[in-house]
């Protein structure tokens, strides 16, 4: 995540302009499967639309199976319109939009049918929406793997920012969200201009909660340093550490001057992801905002995502800001 800095991108560090605040959320799109643990994700979506006042649709998509075709027989496709599955998730869904609007706020039900994270980044591109929301079951290992990780697809597909809200976020005894109470929002920076990217969102929710930014670096230690040993180790890690300290707290220094945010400054050393969701829980963030470079393919199975396993294994909900104007490899 952090390479030796020459001269030349240490000074455009310290000329980089601070991000404006983007406007307003208008239209937030919550997914459902009808399961109790996606409920974390869209009372979460009815809490923020309440704070930033926005509208909220409410999308499922109906997966029907598709057994092997009989031998002679000719494969029949189901309707959503004409299906029993199609009808029982209609209801289903206009019940549960009905149950968790409040006051003014009136959930829009959406049924779509198809493949589930195909089906919500299509939505949420046929409706312009602002944000989606979605639930993580937090499953990790071997049933991860089986199951899929439709939060982590929508993450990299989706044609807007994504906000995932762990099951594990809400209360055990009753199932319930707590309030919506933002304090601390955790943005790591890599002192890229794509890492940047997640900074106006993050600064919009502190400035609506306000809530205090602090901004992270974490300076990578890859296998082949652990070679070195420890002390030589130490000896190559320490400046690059200063270095970024020095550069994290001009950053945090412009922003608040010119937005007068409460912002922090903090660098780590260790494995990205790592350090990211342990620096989350120690220091009692409440939101995670960091970018995704939104590789796809080969590539980004080469460079791995950090987002994607933040995303994973963070306990606090994590919003992704995908960078979409970088051509897909």
């Amino acid at each position: 995540m952090k390479t030796k800095p020459s001269k030349k991108s240490a000074n455009a560090r310290r000329n980089n302009s601070v991000p404006r605040a983007r406007s307003k959320i208008h239209e937030i799109l919550a997914t459902t499967d009808f399961s109790k643990e996606s409920l974390a994700g869209v009372r979460y979506a009815v809490a923020l639309a309440e704070k930033v006042g926005a509208a909220v649709a409410l999308l499922h998509v109906v997966e029907f199976p598709s057994p092997p075709p009989m031998p002679g027989m000719r494969t029949v496709t189901l309707s959503l319109q004409d299906s029993e599955i199609g009808k029982q998730a209609r209801v289903r869904l206009k019940t549960l939009a009905k149950r968790e609007s409040k006051g003014d706020l009136n959930l829009t039900p959406i049924l779509r049918s198809g493949n589930s994270f195909y089906g919500i980044a299509t939505t949420a591109r046929e409706r312009a929406a602002d944000l989606i929301v979605i639930a993580t079951h937090g499953y990790t290992g071997a049933k991860r793997v089986l199951l899929g990780s439709t939060a982590e697809r929508v993450v990299r597909h989706a044609p807007c920012p994504v906000l995932t809200v762990p099951a594990r976020a809400t209360k055990r005894r009753t199932g319930k969200m707590p309030p919506l109470d933002l304090k601390r929002i955790l943005v790591p920076i890599d002192f890229s201009k794509t890492s940047e990217t997640a900074l106006p969102w993050a600064a919009s929710l502190a400035a609506e909660s306000n809530a205090e930014l602090i901004l992270l670096h974490v300076v990578e230690k890859f296998p082949i340093d652990y070679l070195m040993g420890r002390e030589l180790m130490n000896q190559a890690i320490t400046p690059l550490m200063k270095q970024s300290e020095a550069d994290l707290k001009r950053m945090a220094a412009n922003m608040i001057k010119s937005a007068e945010l409460r912002v922090s400054a903090v660098v780590r050393d260790g494995r990205p992801f790592e350090e990211i969701c342990s620096a989350a829980q120690g220091l009692g963030a409440d939101l995670i905002a960091l970018t995704t470079h939104g590789y796809t393919g080969l590539r980004r199975v080469w460079l791995g995502s950090t987002a994607e396993r933040v995303v994973r294994h963070a306990r606090c909900p994590v919003l992704v800001v995908r960078e979409l104007n970088r051509r897909k490899l």
